[in-house]
């Protein structure tokens, strides 16, 4: 349409100065002469565009004209250019339409907007893929590592890698921040080594007041990229496999420590499943408590751990029950 060409032409010329009209038209993917009629009637309409003759000529909007189009804050504008580091508009096509928003923010501020916005997609990436299923939780030590990131502090805190683990003393160089369906992670500088830290396994965090130089080469987006590529070769790994209804098979999908495999559907309507459970202990775990929902059909020490277990979780219930029956034919 030709008003959204006619935008776009101010968009263009407001954010990258002077254009010739060789160039707008291969921006918009039109003939030159339709170029031509289209900044005429910019002119007509009152928008001050410039010619400039020459061999270096083109194009331009007069100089200190702004055309306000968002009526956003730079605040504002800054929070949504840093979606442009998350990956998950590629994935259901709306790259196209993403980047023509993000050229009208760019071009609605002057320097010190987009600079803020720099600012924050080098310290802070949103990644909405998952792990292998939801979560949410905003760890306490979060509003302190954002103030460290923010003013390029030094941190000092205690992580612990394991639940109920031996905590240790860390003091890092935060470079950046990562909030991944929800879970926050902090990538920091230790010993000239960049780390990723799970914010909710800090504890007695603390902003130092030494000051840091940022890496100017660091950048936050292809760190965690990487990172993503080699975390699941540091994963420990236990397979099974399983036979469950359609319902177990969702809840299986759905918890962040298994991956399916695979999952072929049986002529009785249930599913046989290859799963990666992580941990034998976290299998036996997770496994009993489907009860009979759930079968095991591999690895034979597995099957073996729940049917002890459910063996014992019987006669502590059993005799719980024959003591309350007692008690009753007592009364």
């Amino acid at each position: 349409m030709r008003g959204d060409r006619l935008l776009k032409i101010m968009l263009l010329l407001q954010g990258r100065g002077r254009m010739s009209t060789r160039e707008l038209a291969e921006e918009l993917e039109v003939t030159p002469r339709t170029v031509s009629r289209d900044l005429e009637a910019l002119g007509q309409s009152g928008i001050p565009i410039v010619a400039h003759r020459g061999r270096f000529g083109g194009w331009s909007l007069m100089e200190g004209y702004r055309s306000g189009l968002t009526g956003m804050t730079p605040d504002e504008t800054s929070t949504l250019l840093l979606r442009a580091s998350s990956g998950p508009l590629r994935d259901i096509g709306l790259e196209e339409h993403y980047e023509a928003a993000l050229r009208k923010l760019k071009a609605a501020y002057p320097g010190p907007g987009r600079q803020g916005a720099e600012f924050l997609r080098r310290k802070l990436l949103i990644d909405e893929s998952g792990w292998h299923g939801g979560g949410s939780e905003v760890p306490e030590a979060l509003a302190v590592c954002q103030e460290a990131v923010w003013e390029e502090r030094k941190l000092r805190f205690e992580y612990a890698k394991e639940r109920g683990g031996e905590a240790s003393e860390r003091i890092v160089e935060p470079l950046g921040l990562v909030v991944k369906r929800g879970v926050w992670y902090l990538a920091a500088r230790e010993r000239k080594a960049v780390k990723t830290f799970r914010i909710s396994k800090m504890t007695r965090a603390r902003r130092l007041d030494d000051l840091f130089g940022y890496p100017e080469a660091f950048d936050l987006s292809a760190y965690w990229e990487e990172f993503l590529r080699l975390f699941p070769k540091a994963l420990p790994r236990y397979e099974a496999e399983l036979t469950m209804g359609e319902a177990a098979l969702e809840a299986f999908r759905a918890e962040r420590y298994i991956r399916v495999l695979r999952a072929e559907r049986l002529q009785n309507g249930d599913y046989d499943v290859s799963a990666d459970l992580a941990t034998p202990e976290f299998a036996l775990r997770f496994v009993l408590g489907f009860g009979t929902a759930v079968r095991i059909t591999g690895p034979e020490d597995l099957a073996e751990a729940v049917s002890a277990e459910a063996g014992r979780v019987a006669r502590m219930y059993g005799r719980d029950i024959s003591i309350n029956e007692e008690k009753r034919g007592k009364a």
